[in-house]
């Protein structure tokens, strides 16, 4: 049986490519069929994040959204947690910017970059 697969670039919101940052796979949840887009603040356990799951909100953020999620029928999806890193703000989507400003997230960092 032959298989096809249809491939793209994915968004990405850090400053460069060959940036530094620490990120983590993780579960996402939110509603049915809901779109998360790369850069939201995410809150839930890292320590638990293999059996926990983590949900976009500004409060009690921990990391941000490194690549945008289509949650499933379920409200289920997997993504991957930024941790540490620099975040180019010209890469995000005017409301997501003014969510990631109202967090103070500890070793990320949000500065004007390139935005290519």
């Amino acid at each position: 049986m032959i298989q096809k697969s249809v491939y793209g670039n994915r968004k990405t919101i850090l400053i460069g490519q060959d940036s530094f940052y620490i990120a983590l796979p993780i579960k996402v949840s939110g509603s049915a069929n809901a779109v998360i887009k790369a850069g939201e603040p995410l809150k839930g356990d890292v320590a638990s994040r293999l059996t926990g799951e983590f949900t976009a909100s500004t409060a009690d953020a921990v990391g941000l959204l490194l690549h945008e999620v289509q949650l499933d029928k379920n409200g289920k999806g997997n993504g991957t947690l930024v941790v540490a890193g620099c975040i180019d703000k010209l890469k995000l989507e005017s409301d997501v910017l003014a969510k990631v400003e109202s967090v103070e997230i500890p070793n990320i960092i949000v500065t004007e970059g390139s935005a290519i």
